[in-house]
């Protein structure tokens, strides 16, 4: 009798708990933010930077986990498949939520139906960088040497397909110009490729550093002007209708329930507007920002649309 009482008691208490937390504010309980990539790197950085603040606004722990791996599909995969309670975040990028869908069409998500956007929270231009020895002062000195010399200017980036090789193959398109792509493994080789006059031009955001130090000249920038380089304007000033950018945003599981990402929007809004965050991120050469969560949908849906078809025009093979 008392074991037959027992089977039903525990699954009606139980459900009574589960009740009781739902019934509770979001959040009460910790967050976790998966960080698709290994710590150190810029994903890392703003995601901590509004972790931290997420935290202090929320009233609760915002933990990160880094899951680095596959170019930041791993760790996105992950929070595909977790609960959809809100209590599972991912900060994700365009190579997470566009390069990686798109070069592997089996990587086991889709952007656009296993998430529920919840904002946009940084955006960067990638920077043009030349060395001074060229005699390479603006874009219009890298397209008109471009147009002199079809196939002999070079230019180094990140790696084949990565934001780098994109911008660059749809300055080639829209320019029509002939330059020579030169993939290295990682912005940094592309850097000191630069330095030591191996390439003319890179197209990646590693080179701050030596921009700030003098040993580089940043000639160009591939979207908005970057509050760290008020004076580098857009390709899009010299190229009409150019603009190709990186940028962050953090996205919930499909089904999270609509409460918690409103308020988890209206933090990261508010996040975005203080002047301590806008100004770490300007160091590091990136712009903080904010959206709704159905303008960050139609910028996952845009940025793929937009890839897919730099891809096709340019003929680009994934590694």
């Amino acid at each position: 009798m008392t074991r037959t009482l027992l089977r039903w008691l525990l699954p009606a208490a139980a459900g009574l708990c589960a009740a009781a937390a739902m019934a509770q504010p979001y959040p009460s309980q910790p967050v976790k933010l998966i960080v698709p990539y290994p710590p150190g790197g810029n994903t890392d950085i703003v995601a901590r930077l509004y972790a931290q603040k997420l935290s202090e606004r929320l009233g609760q722990p915002v933990v990160i986990d880094n899951r680095g791996g596959a170019a930041g599909t791993l760790g996105v995969g992950i929070a595909a498949k977790s609960p959809n309670d809100g209590y599972t975040l991912v900060i994700g990028d365009l190579g997470s939520l566009v390069i990686g869908p798109l070069s592997k069409p089996s990587i086991g998500y889709d952007p656009q139906k296993d998430f529920a956007p919840v904002g946009l929270v940084s955006t960067v231009s990638i920077v043009v960088t030349a060395n001074p020895k060229s005699g390479m002062n603006s874009m219009q000195d890298l397209l008109a040497r471009a147009k002199a010399q079809p196939g002999k200017l070079n230019a180094g980036t990140g790696g084949q397909a990565g934001p780098g090789h994109l911008a660059l193959e749809l300055l080639r398109t829209m320019a029509g110009v002939d330059i020579v792509h030169v993939p290295f493994k990682g912005g940094a080789a592309a850097t000191t490729a630069l330095l030591g006059e191996q390439v003319d031009v890179v197209i990646d955001g590693s080179a701050m550093g030596q921009v700030k130090g003098g040993k580089l000249k940043a000639i160009a920038v591939t979207g908005p002007r970057l509050p760290a380089l008020p004076d580098v304007p857009g390709i899009g000033e010299t190229v009409k209708g150019y603009e190709f950018t990186n940028w962050w945003g953090i996205l919930a599981p499909a089904g999270t329930p609509a409460a918690a990402v409103d308020r988890l929007n209206q933090e990261l809004a508010a996040i975005a507007a203080m002047p301590d965050v806008r100004a770490k991120l300007a160091d590091l050469g990136l712009a903080a920002k904010s959206s709704t969560p159905q303008q960050f949908a139609d910028l996952i849906r845009t940025e793929t649309d937009k890839v897919a078809k730099i891809v096709k025009d340019a003929g680009i093979k994934f590694e």
